[in-house]
């Protein structure tokens, strides 16, 4: 580990003990300490501190430490997006190039839509959003598809006090407009934001889900909204919702059952 200053040395000290423990598997407390080069008073601190966090825990048959169950949810939330990436890059890939449509994965973070991937058409125009950019929950298509699978207490909390933000005159405001969107997304299977986000562009956004029925994210598909007819915007509808589905399934899902 580098060295650090005061202020992070703790810290420092911590994660030098949980790559330790990944690398070595099972450690003493004394061996903790000699490798560390601190003392083993300092050395029980830092574990009892980890260990009531759960990011340690102490083995049953030898009492000595290794990972806990805490930093396993992290690692396995980091290659779950991996699987993520894997699962949903041919259908993004497959929505672009042979369909003529933007397409888009997204997931929650925090209160926002963060962008894992974008494959642009070989379409005239061009709708970017650069992977690792966030947008907004409740004016894209994404946001809806993800916040379709919270509650209702869960949504609102994460969409904030409103008015929300109103990015066009269509921009849905309230959560009781908001609302209709979700409660349709749940019984189709797909979300539309018809010029909400941006002047000019209509998107389809349908909900990921992984083997334990939760929804991890979202596939999103955009066009230039000008000249769209209602057979159009059905087939972008159906495409984006399979595609989708066919992700879920490739995490582990069934095959998803919409009206």
């Amino acid at each position: 580990m580098p060295q650090a200053g005061k202020s992070s040395q703790t810290v420092t000290r911590a994660l030098s003990i949980l790559e330790l423990l990944g690398k070595q598997g099972e450690v003493g407390v004394r061996d903790i300490a000699r490798q560390l080069k601190v003392a083993p008073s300092m050395a029980q601190r830092l574990i009892n501190s980890l260990s009531e966090a759960g990011f340690i825990e102490k083995s049953v048959e030898s009492s000595r430490w290794k990972i806990g169950y805490k930093t396993f949810q992290i690692g396995s939330t980091f290659i779950s997006n991996i699987d993520l990436n894997a699962a949903a890059s041919p259908e993004l890939r497959w929505l672009a190039d042979q369909n003529h449509i933007n397409s888009f994965l997204g997931v929650l973070r925090e209160r926002s839509v963060v962008y894992l991937a974008a494959v642009q058409s070989g379409a005239p125009i061009k709708i970017t959003n650069s992977p690792g950019s966030t947008t907004y929950l409740h004016s894209t298509a994404l946001g809806k598809a993800i916040l379709s699978g919270k509650s209702e207490k869960e949504a609102i909390e994460l969409l904030g006090p409103s008015p929300y933000l109103g990015l066009t005159k269509k921009t849905r405001r309230t959560f009781t407009a908001l609302a209709k969107d979700l409660e349709e997304c749940r019984r189709v299977g797909y979300a539309m934001s018809d010029e909400e986000n941006i002047d000019n562009v209509f998107a389809v956004g349908s909900p990921i889900i992984n083997s334990q029925g939760e929804t991890i994210g979202a596939i999103s598909g955009a066009v230039p909204r000008q000249k769209l007819s209602a057979k159009t915007i059905s087939e972008l509808c159906r495409l984006i919702r399979e595609s989708a589905n066919r992700v879920s399934q490739r995490l582990g899902a069934p095959p998803a059952q919409y009206k």
